[in-house]
């Protein structure tokens, strides 16, 4: 099981899970968005109670997959297809912490969605750090970054690619889990010694098939379970994009500046009047991510805002 899971964002508390299998991983991608870094450092932390080889092996099988989940770059899309891997990239500073780097990269993509002010043809690239804990315990730190083609300059992710990526890793970690359950019981009653007596034979049968009645029962019980939690991902999906979309706030002050990160001293991209109108596309402890009636996107202070009426 996928348990004690603990989740950090830079800028917001840190949170303590306890949750039971992939479903953790539909809580963390519903409210993920609410929380987004200040600048491009690892903005999302998870420990896992898994040993180390094991979510070694996940996360590089995810990194192979040639998909990058949470971004895209046209409307109806889902996802970035193409993607490549490796296990060195130029795009991050070099990580000196231990453990094992992967790295998912796709060029030439434009303007991603959840970087950002994403508005040019550049790399996106995830990161994934895998570092041991303890005998049944590792540390999973994902991180995703878009670098323009022209400028080179760093766009990072809102959360939202992180928390896709490693909700396609809790799902991995929990088949796992399901296919582990499957080889135990089958070993259970696997063939044994022949039986000396027909009374041994008629024996073994029948609880050969009590084992077997068990095992159909496991399966359809597991299968019933992973889609239950894939329509909780797909409602907790829709509902996560209506929160991002329908929600608007007010300018509350004089001159509220548009900012590019969420801190103040970042750049800001213009001032919004008093009275206007933003649509919320993401949350932090203090900052609105919105977009402003002309379609410009930043970040704007809590302070500067009021609900819509």
């Amino acid at each position: 099981m996928v348990g004690n899971l603990k989740f950090s964002s830079k800028g917001t508390p840190r949170l303590l899970f306890a949750a039971s299998g992939v479903l953790f991983t539909f809580l963390v991608l519903f409210f993920a968005p609410l929380f987004a870094r200040e600048k491009a450092a690892p903005s999302f932390t998870i420990d896992v109670d898994k040993p180390y080889a094991q979510v070694v092996t996940t996360v590089e099988d995810v990194a192979r997959g040639g998909i990058i989940r949470g971004t895209f770059e046209y409307a109806g899309d889902e996802q970035l297809d193409g993607a490549k891997f490796t296990e060195t990239s130029r795009l991050f500073p070099t990580w000196t912490a231990g453990g094992k780097v992967f790295f998912k990269y796709r060029d030439k993509t434009l303007a991603p969605k959840h970087f950002v002010e994403s508005n040019d043809v550049g790399t996106v690239v995830v990161r994934y750090v895998v570092q041991e804990i303890g005998p049944t315990s590792t540390r999973l730190t994902i991180d995703a970054l878009f670098v323009e083609n022209g400028g080179h300059h760093g766009h990072p992710s809102d959360g939202y690619v992180e928390t896709c990526e490693f909700a396609e890793i809790g799902k991995r970690l929990k088949e796992f889990d399901q296919q582990e359950t499957l080889r135990a019981s089958g070993h259970e009653f696997s063939p044994g010694q022949e039986s000396s007596s027909r009374g041994d034979e008629a024996t073994a049968e029948v609880s050969g098939m009590a084992k077997a009645g068990d095992l159909q029962r496991t399966i359809a019980d597991q299968q019933a379970q992973l889609a239950a939690e894939t329509a909780s991902l797909q409602q907790l999906e829709a509902q996560s994009r209506k929160a991002r979309t329908a929600e608007f706030v007010r300018i509350s002050v004089e001159r509220a500046e548009l900012k590019t990160l969420p801190y103040a001293h970042a750049r800001s991209v213009e001032a919004l009047k008093q009275g206007q109108e933003v649509t919320v596309l993401a949350k932090t402890t203090y900052w609105y991510r919105v977009r402003a009636e002309d379609g410009q996107e930043g970040w704007i202070s809590h302070a500067s805002v009021e609900s819509h009426p």
